[in-house]
């Protein structure tokens, strides 16, 4: 089972819809994301505890922290230029959740800031 989480001020329709066409929101297996924030050439997420966090991006590379129980990490974007990225993490079940994509540069581009 899979799902899309929506960042909108409330569930009226309309917000959700608003809020869907600006891409606040990301899809899921069963992680969630509680935040994602681009700063100074890096990125760092938030999220419900996870076994890995990564980050690719337009460009070929991959940045990647694995450990237990993860809620948080940072990682570097430079590899990816002035680009964009995307955020995946995966829980101990197998479950994913991943970002839109993120342009770098811009600040909090993601919908699931904190």
């Amino acid at each position: 089972m899979a799902w899309v989480q929506v960042r909108a001020e409330s569930l009226d329709p309309e917000a959700l819809l608003s809020a869907l066409k600006a891409g606040h929101y990301y899809s899921s297996t069963g992680p969630e994301l509680h935040g994602i924030r681009l700063d100074e050439g890096r990125i760092t997420v938030r999220c419900s505890p996870v076994r890995k966090i990564w980050v690719i991006g337009g460009a070929p590379g991959l940045q990647v922290l694995e450990g237990d129980g993860l809620t948080e990490g940072s990682l570097p974007v430079a590899m990816f230029g002035q680009g964009y990225c995307r955020v995946t993490v995966e829980d101990d079940a197998g479950g994913r959740a991943w970002s839109n994509p993120i342009h770098l540069g811009a600040p909090d581009t993601t919908g699931t800031g904190t």
